[in-house]
């Protein structure tokens, strides 16, 4: 029997809800995960429907493991076979029915670093830099291609493309005909190599259901119950092909989210998705989960104060049960190396007094803000790891031995390039390059034109190659797939290969790779076109989030997005860098700091500096204010060295604007050219004296700084 005795009144509700189309919104730490699992054990235990005609749509592929442990471990025995990322959705669906559409159902899927290889292999082949276009740059036209795309550009069209380039600021005729030229290509060799991108599978799914009713149909009777997750970070062409799906007669979708946390606008999510939902399907309930168990008192009032000033918004106020808990502390220095040594003072204040440096996050809202803060904390020894850093999917070793997996079932193009050189067999890129126009004259695919004789390339190395691909196809014929990548490592001597580059430690990861090979075998059966449709899903952040090991866990805003952590320290909170400059669009800005208020349990400190030198920040933020400053209390510095014994080197209790201690009553007439002493920077020396304030320059690692020449950490020491 299902307990649900742990549930609050609103959780239980959202569990326990009739059929029909229903809206959770869902705030942060409400228990969103919880609800999701429970109503579908809920649905299952009633025999309400079939756990196979039960969709449950997820935005990561971790999510969607963890949906199916927690919902296994309510409901026993349970086997959930359509829970998924939207890509992987319809990989399915495609891989069913792509057909319909004249492809080949045995279709490969390119990643983000293969289609970057791809366009810079066109603008080679055909001079687009030289002699075509030197303007636009191949990350530019994968952008552009994207538009195209999704827009449903006729790339034929000429007036119709000039008008969609105009929107990205692409006016000239050259331009226009560049894209046009890589696109066109770009294309021809994906449906050459039957390959799809990424955007393809949402692409060709929508059109797929768009066109043909029956096939529409068909999906809409084999899912009686969609479930999504995360509702809020779906985008525009989800959507449509998710409406497509829906069982047109009962609707019965369940969705997810919370709009306060929609914050991949730059990634396409559809920012009034919730509205349209709710305006397009009107008989939708409503059902609002706002009792948080996360944070604190003290650090939800800010939370909320901040996000009620963003207007047309489904209203709801976060409570807790939770205490009261310390006030949101603020710190404002007068330079980014302060900042970063007030967070690595106050972290080694907190570790002192019984916190551990895997229970403290530093989040920022751009990448290139970690480096002052880093400074400080290899400075002080705080051992500390950024995330979101290079996947293991995207490490080299790994891509090389996927590509040759890839060889195993197919001829795709890209695979192929990436290894027809590695280990080394003298095939190089003028080969390559004679190859491509070879097969682009003629029509045959890059693979076949391999065992061509009597070429003007190097065709006996080419010969050679293309009879491994073959003895390798027959060596691992109905082996495991992880006894097939051995074989494969071993017979083209890939082990060889990494010791003549002294790159033995890749091994680990090589290891690594098929130990995750085997226990996927363990569970299931395994093809080798199985597991890479499966690893060809990985997102960003399936492999990240291991924090049990003791160090200070760097990340922007929206990696933190998902995660919680006892202690947060949110730096940079500065006008022109939260929100950047460049931003208009301050609800989503707004957005993305709630977000990261809200990753906080206990303690929240909020920083900013003045001296970004590049950043053109004006002051604190301007959503300072709105959180509230009677939800803050402002620390004040005072300088003492950080061996201090005691560490009481600010006073938490002090009022915000009590600043009298801060300074000594005395008038120094310093002179360029004063030696002074800092406590915490040392001996350094007066540049330039400008009415209150002094500019000192002091030895590696503190630089150029400007100090007030009165404040009590400064002492004349020569003259």
């Amino acid at each position: 029997m299902l307990d649900l005795s742990n549930l609050n009144e609103n959780q239980k509700k959202a569990v326990t809800i009739g059929n029909g189309p229903v809206v959770v919104v869902a705030g942060a730490g409400t228990g969103k995960t919880r609800v999701l699992t429970t109503r579908i054990a809920y649905l299952i235990e009633n025999n309400l429907f079939n756990p196979d005609s039960i969709l449950a749509i997820t935005f990561t592929n971790k999510a969607a493991n963890e949906m199916k442990q927690r919902v296994n471990a309510l409901v026993k025995n349970t086997r959930l076979s359509w829970i998924g990322t939207y890509h992987s959705i319809c990989l399915r669906i495609l891989k069913e029915d792509i057909e319909h559409l004249n492809r080949n159902r045995n279709f490969g899927i390119i990643d983000d670093e293969d289609q970057m290889s791809l366009i810079k292999e066109i603008y080679k082949q055909f001079k687009v830099t030289k002699e075509i276009c030197s303007t636009i740059k191949p990350k530019k036209a994968l952008q552009l291609i994207e538009v195209i795309k999704f827009g449903n550009i006729d790339i034929n069209n000429f007036t119709q493309l000039a008008a969609l380039m105009k929107t990205a600021y692409i006016c000239v005729p050259e331009e226009v005909k560049a894209i046009r030229l890589i696109f066109t290509e770009y294309q021809r060799k994906l449906i050459t190599n039957n390959l799809l991108d990424f955007n393809d599978l949402l692409i060709y799914t929508n059109k797929l259901l768009s066109d043909n009713k029956e096939i529409r149909n068909k999906w809409q009777n084999r899912f009686s119950y969609i479930l999504v997750d995360e509702f809020q970070d779906t985008n525009e062409i989800q959507f449509n092909i998710l409406r497509m799906i829906i069982d047109q007669k009962h609707k019965n979708i369940f969705v997810v989210g919370d709009p306060d946390q929609s914050i991949y606008k730059w990634r396409g999510a559809y920012e009034w998705i919730f509205k349209d939902f709710r305006e397009q399907i009107p008989e939708s309930k409503l059902v609002i989960l706002d009792t948080n168990y996360r944070s604190t008192k003290n650090i939800l009032n800010g939370s909320n104060k901040l996000i009620s000033n963003n207007f047309d918004r489904i209203k709801k106020n976060l409570i807790t049960n939770n205490e009261q808990g310390e006030l949101i502390s603020y710190f404002h220095g007068d330079s980014q190396q302060d900042e970063g040594e007030f967070v690595s003072k106050k972290i080694i204040e907190l570790v002192k007094n019984g916190a551990k440096y895997s229970d403290i996050a530093i989040l920022y809202r751009s990448n290139y803000l970690s480096r002052f803060c880093e400074d400080a904390l290899m400075i002080n020894n705080i051992p500390y790891k950024i995330f979101g850093g290079i996947r293991f999917y995207q490490r080299k070793e790994i891509k090389d031995l996927i590509a040759y997996l890839k060889l195993m079932v197919g001829q795709d193009e890209i695979s192929l390039k990436r290894i027809i050189n590695v280990p080394t067999r003298g095939i190089g890129e003028t080969t390559i390059s004679k190859i491509d126009n070879y097969s682009a004259k003629t029509g045959l695919c890059f693979f076949d034109c391999l065992n061509l004789q009597d070429q003007n390339w190097n065709w006996k190395q080419c010969n050679k190659f293309y009879q491994t691909i073959i003895n390798l196809r027959k060596e691992i014929k109905d082996k495991p797939v992880s006894e097939a990548l051995k074989k494969i490592i071993e017979l083209t001597n890939y082990d060889e290969y990494l010791k003549s580059l002294d790159l033995e430690d890749k091994r680990e990861n090589i290891n690594e790779l098929i130990n995750s090979i085997k226990i996927m075998e363990y569970s299931k059966e395994l093809t080798i076109e199985s597991y890479l449709d499966e690893i060809s899903l990985y997102t960003d952040t399936s492999e990240q989030n291991n924090l049990k090991e003791n160090f200070i866990s760097l990340m922007t805003v929206h990696v933190a997005k998902g995660l919680e952590f006892p202690i947060v320290f949110l730096v940079g909170f500065s006008n022109n860098i939260f929100p950047p400059a460049k931003s208009t669009d301050y609800q989503e800005e707004r957005r993305i700091a709630y977000v990261a208020m809200t990753r906080a349990r206990q303690q929240l400190y909020i920083t900013c500096s003045d001296g970004y030198t590049f950043s053109g920040a004006t002051g604190p933020s301007m959503f300072l204010k709105e959180i509230g400053y009677e939800n803050m209390i402002k620390i004040e510095q005072e300088f003492k060295s950080i061996s201090s014994a005691d560490l009481d080197w600010y006073d938490s209790k002090k009022q915000i604007n009590d600043f009298s201690n801060m300074y000594e009553q005395k008038n120094i007439n310093f002179v360029i050219g004063d030696v002074i002493s800092h406590t915490i920077f040392g001996q350094g020396v007066v540049t330039n004296v400008e009415k209150d304030y002094l500019t000192v320059a002091f030895k590696a690692p503190y630089g150029i700084k400007t100090l007030m020449k009165n404040h009590k950490s400064i002492k004349r020491i020569k003259n």
